[in-house]
This record gives C-alpha cells, sequence and structure tokens, in this order.
C-alpha cells in the first residue's frame, strides 16, 4: 500500500512500506495491532499519545514537539482504533476527542519489529590490513556513493583512505563541511601539518611521533580527524596507524589485570606550553555504560604526573607500557607512505596514529588538517541512507 508514503510521519524522513495493519484494538492502557506478516504489537498509550504529528502536537516544520508531556494524562486510554482507507492506524483518545494519526510504516519501524541492528566496530590488527582501506577519487571528484563508502568504512574499521584527489588548499575544509560542521579546538580551525621552529606540539616537528590519539586534554576529544597530503616530497615520515580497540581487545584477553587497570586508572593529559592550560582526567580506555568500548586517550608527549597511592603506582604503570607496546609493534601498527592528493580520514578516539622522522633537507612535505565530531559521520551516513532511498 504505496500511499503510505503520504501518511505524515514524526519526522521529515522517507518510511517505505514495509507491512501493513490488518486489525487494532484497546486493551486497557495499550493498543494491539496485527499486521499482515502475523506479527503483533502491544503499543503504550501514553508512547502513542507522546508522538502524534498532528499539527497541534508537532511543529509541521521543525518536526518538534509542541505537545508538552506534562499535559498528558499519565493514564491517559484510548477510547477507539481504526484503519483508514489510506492504512494508517487512528486512535481516538478517551475523555479528550482528540484524534492522532499514525503511518504504518514508521509504526512498525519504531516497535521493535524492524529497529536497526546493534552496530559492532570491525577490529583488525595489520593481518587484516596492511594499509587503509582505500577508495579513488573519479577524476579528482567525491560522489555521495563514494562518500557513504568512505563514512561507512570509517564506522566500521574506523579509518579510510581516498586517492587521487587534487591538491587545492581549500580541499581539507571543502570536504568536512559535505559532512558537518567542523570542530574547533585550541588548534587552528584548519591547521597545517608542517615542520616549525616554534611549534606548540610535537607534530610539528619532524621526529618521530608514538601512537596517540589528539586532544586527550579535552572533556571531549574530536572525534574525527581528516588529514590532506599537499606536498610529499620529503624522505620518510611514513603514516603509523593502530586500532587501539583491536589492542583493547587482546589486552583484555591475554593480561585482564592490566584491562581492568587501564580501564580505571585515570591519567591526566595536559597542555605544558602553555599559554592556554587544557587538561583531563580520565581512563586510557573508556567504556560506556554497557561496558563496551567507547574510546581510547592516549597521548604519550603530553601526558602530566599520574595521581595516586604509592602502591598503585608500578601496575598504572605496567599496564600503560603494556598498551603502548601493542599499540607501537607491527603486529599492530600499520606503515604507509602519503602521496600528494591522497586524503585520511579516521576516529581520532578510536586509531592511534603516530609518524616516522622525516627529513625536511630532502624535500617538502605538507599536511593540511581539520576535526569532525563521530556525531557528524554517523548523521551524515544515515542522511545519505534516506537520500538513496528516495532517489531509488
Amino acid at each position: 500500500m504505496n500511499s503510505s508514503k503520504l501518511i505524515p510521519t514524526p519526522d521529515n524522513w522517507y518510511w517505505p512500506p514495509s507491512q501493513n495493519i490488518t486489525s487494532a484494538t484497546v486493551s486497557g492502557n495499550a493498543v494491539m495491532v496485527q499486521w499482515n506478516n502475523d506479527k503483533h504489537s502491544k503499543l503504550h498509550s501514553l508512547w502513542l499519545r507522546d508522538n502524534c504529528c498532528c499539527a497541534l502536537c508537532l511543529h509541521q516544520v521543525t518536526r518538534e514537539n509542541l505537545l508538552d508531556l506534562r499535559d498528558i494524562p499519565e493514564n491517559i486510554q484510548a477510547a477507539s482504533v481504526e484503519i483508514d482507507t489510506e492504512g494508517a492506524l487512528c486512535v481516538t483518545w478517551l475523555d479528550c476527542d482528540h484524534v492522532s494519526r499514525f503511518n504504518p510504516a514508521w509504526l512498525y519501524a519504531n516497535s521493535g519489529h524492524q529497529s536497526a541492528p546493534p552496530f559492532s566496530p570491525e577490529c583488525w590488527d595489520t593481518a587484516q590490513f596492511s594499509e587503509p582501506p582505500t577508495f579513488y577519487a573519479d577524476d579528482g571528484l567525491i560522489s555521495d556513493a563514494l562518500l557513504y563508502e568512505v563514512l561507512l568504512s570509517i564506522r566500521r574499521h574506523g579509518l579510510a583512505r581516498i586517492r587521487d584527489l587534487p591538491t587545492d588548499i581549500e580541499l581539507v575544509e571543502d570536504f568536512a563541511l559535505r559532512i558537518g560542521a567542523i570542530r574547533e579546538t585550541h588548534f587552528d580551525r584548519i591547521f597545517d601539518v608542517i615542520s616549525k621552529a616554534d611549534g606548540d606540539s610535537n607534530a610539528y616537528t619532524s621526529e618521530y611521533l608514538a601512537a596517540h590519539t589528539d586532544i586527550p586534554t579535552r572533556e571531549s576529544p574530536p572525534g574525527i580527524q581528516i588529514l590532506h597530503s599537499r606536498v610529499a616530497e620529503a624522505k620518510g615520515g611514513e603514516s603509523l596507524m593502530t586500532d587501539g580497540f583491536k589492542v583493547a581487545q587482546d589486552i583484555e584477553q591475554e593480561f585482564p589485570e592490566h584491562y581492568k587497570t587501564l580501564t580505571s586508572t585515570k591519567w591526566c593529559y595536559a597542555n605544558r606550553a602553555g599559554p592556554k592550560d587544557y587538561r583531563w582526567e580520565a581512563p586510557t580506555i573508556g567504556l560506556d555504560d554497557e561496558g563496551k568500548l567507547l574510546e581510547i586517550r592516549m597521548l604519550p608527549f603530553s601526558r602530566a604526573p599520574l595521581q595516586g597511592s604509592f602502591d598503585d603506582i608500578q601496575k598504572a604503570y605496567a599496564a600503560l607500557r603494556c598498551y603502548m607496546e601493542k599499540a607501537n609493534s607491527q603486529k599492530y601498527q600499520m606503515s604507509f607512505s602519503f602521496k600528494a592528493g591522497d586524503l585520511i580520514i579516521f576516529d581520532n578516539r578510536r586509531i592511534l596514529h603516530g609518524r616516522a622522522e622525516f627529513y625536511p633537507s630532502t624535500g617538502d612535505r605538507a599536511l593540511r588538517g581539520t576535526y569532525l565530531d563521530r556525531d557528524d559521520v554517523f548523521s551524515k551516513i544515515r542522511q545519505l541512507q534516506h537520500q538513496f532511498l528516495l532517489d531509488s
């Protein structure tokens, strides 16, 4: 029943027709819905009333609620239900004569039958990837289809490389803004990674950089980093990348006591060159409220003195050493060279990056970069999925 495409939903997204409602009944504070695939849904009256998308309850442009939860009776019940000629579920509410109308495709997807599968990152070491998952621009251009595949690679593997791009100075900013708003930090909004005599980070030298994540000195470090190679003439300077989640997984299996320490001991990372004084304390391995991997914080050259009891110092350093040794080992750390026109984009809260020493006397080397947040990538993936549905 394709007419369901015309039935309003609480959001502006397109919900492709899925299942039709064959019957609906009221049962106390629930509405019982039978679908044409023999599944059924028990929908709470409060949930239904809260998701009414009529013009009185939802702003028709912003798609934000006008109805306040406090204005809905806690014991609200449906007086009657029916399925109209377009297949929508229509609920008339007891004691107020208000009618709510629900798109069946939206209702089916949001009532537990068609929820998105839980996302799990696909962790890797150098046996799986010796170089980043690589994509190629078409005549220097990145189509929406290519961008979608790149972003999916970031979500799965934490990183992606695009080759055959121009070396225009504006490219990294233009590319970032296609995904989301640039995440500004105390560094430049768009920064150039070149050797500087007065740089405020080791990144602005030609020295070797061990595996690290950027800006763990902040409460919420940037989620995504983009680096675009504009000049790649100097010898050395190979890029080094490690899946920090894979290292964490293996330590949990091999050294559970170290894992416990890495997920509980808070290290402070601080900007020590001045004049700004950003600092934040957090465990090396951050977990979410379900105990799943959320982030890695690791900046060996910007670590403040550990605060803790004498008895905890030894095990804290032992656990950190274990993580650092794995993260910088050939088993986990890929090494690859930049070519001019390469762009790499990676999850800064999962992928540890580093750099081999390079030699400025042998040629020029220039990377241009910026940051986004993880939310921007996830949002753009969903946006493109909806766009592709509409175009199909």
